[in-house]
């Protein structure tokens, strides 16, 4: 590729995302303004297409951009028609300059990502930090009938986990209570894993605690302190990608929905991008998962050094403004880390 087939494949790719219309070589010498012949614009764009990173839809229509272009545009041509400056200057507004509404964790997970799909028009998503980094606030346990309990853990930042616990005889709702009572004495203000790493020997030093009762605690501890090492999956704005031209088929439109409303192959794949640094890209086809072959996922982590929260992001069709996305989702991150920060003490 030299600066030549770069400006030209630059021009299409821009072209494309804001009119969803293939682009055929006369509309694309009026773009670059002559600076290119029509003979050596089409020569060009047939090496292109040669290359993989363009596609004629129609054998009367232009071209436009494969999955292979996008790639290509973002490791490569981000900077070229990239509005920095316009993007940079426009005001911001934060989720931490609402600290003084009483928000719990939840509601600001879901203003991050409502603001975000706003903001790009496109599918917000965001992962809720790692349940293990949440500092324990409550344990209840409460007797459903002879063989089953039902466990509820609350933290600090306000995750809330119910588990159904299963026993040949189920113990008493005032044993139960008096459980739940000594794991908040022993283990409130703990961090989730802090509590599982030592439950047992803190529990065997309570001098409360002996026999059939402490084997109990110990057995119910390891399964309420063990929640997964993901959070929850929220989404906002996902009726957005039903109005894009690429989701018009029935079929795409049913897996999209389904993509939505299972929400595994979205978890997986943000769990997935969680390993890179930065802003992480799936592009078309490098999603492996059915009903995401023809999106974009566009995701970074939030967090600090010591604490890898979570994941926030968008899906949405390949034809997208990358440049602009990378920027918001990077501005989302570092808000969010900011007021999640102040939920977890991290």
């Amino acid at each position: 590729m030299d600066a030549r087939s770069d400006s030209v494949l630059a021009k299409i790719i821009d072209y494309y995302v804001d009119s969803c219309e293939p682009v055929g070589s006369r509309v694309l010498s009026k773009l670059l303004k002559q600076q290119i012949s029509a003979a050596t614009i089409r020569n060009v764009m047939s090496d292109l297409s040669e290359m993989g990173l363009l596609t004629q839809p129609h054998t009367s229509a232009g071209r436009i951009p494969t999955d292979l272009a996008y790639r290509y545009y973002v490791n490569n041509l981000m900077k070229i028609g990239f509005e920095k400056d316009k993007i940079e200057s426009q005001p911001k507004a934060t989720i931490t300059e609402h600290e003084s509404q009483p928000y719990n964790l939840e509601e600001v997970l879901m203003e991050a990502v409502r603001d975000l799909s706003k903001k790009t028009n496109f599918a917000g998503v965001v992962i809720s930090p790692q349940p293990a980094v949440s500092k324990l606030k409550k344990i209840e346990l409460i007797r459903l009938n002879q063989t089953q309990v039902l466990l509820i853990l609350v933290t600090q930042s306000g995750l809330v986990r119910n588990k159904i616990l299963y026993f040949r005889e189920s113990p008493s709702q005032s044993a139960l209570t008096e459980m739940g009572s000594i794991f908040c004495k022993v283990f409130e203000g703990n961090t989730v894993s802090k509590a599982r790493d030592e439950l047992v020997d803190r529990l065997s030093k309570e001098t409360d605690l002996q026999g059939d009762m402490l084997v109990q605690m110990i057995r119910i501890g390891k399964k309420a302190l063990d929640i997964g090492e993901f959070g929850e999956l929220y989404v906002f704005g996902h009726a957005n990608m039903f109005l894009f031209p690429e989701f018009s088929e029935n079929n795409l439109l049913q897996a999209m929905y389904q993509v939505f409303e299972e929400k595994k192959a979205l978890s997986k794949t943000l769990e997935e991008m969680m390993d890179g640094e930065g802003v992480q890209l799936k592009i078309g086809n490098e999603n492996h998962y059915e009903g995401l072959e023809q999106c974009s996922v566009v995701a970074t982590t939030y967090g600090n050094k010591s604490y890898l929260l979570g994941s926030i992001g968008i899906v949405g069709p390949t034809r997208m403004n990358y440049p602009k996305v990378i920027s918001e989702i990077n501005n989302s991150s570092r808000e969010l880390t900011a007021a999640v920060s102040h939920f977890l003490d991290c």
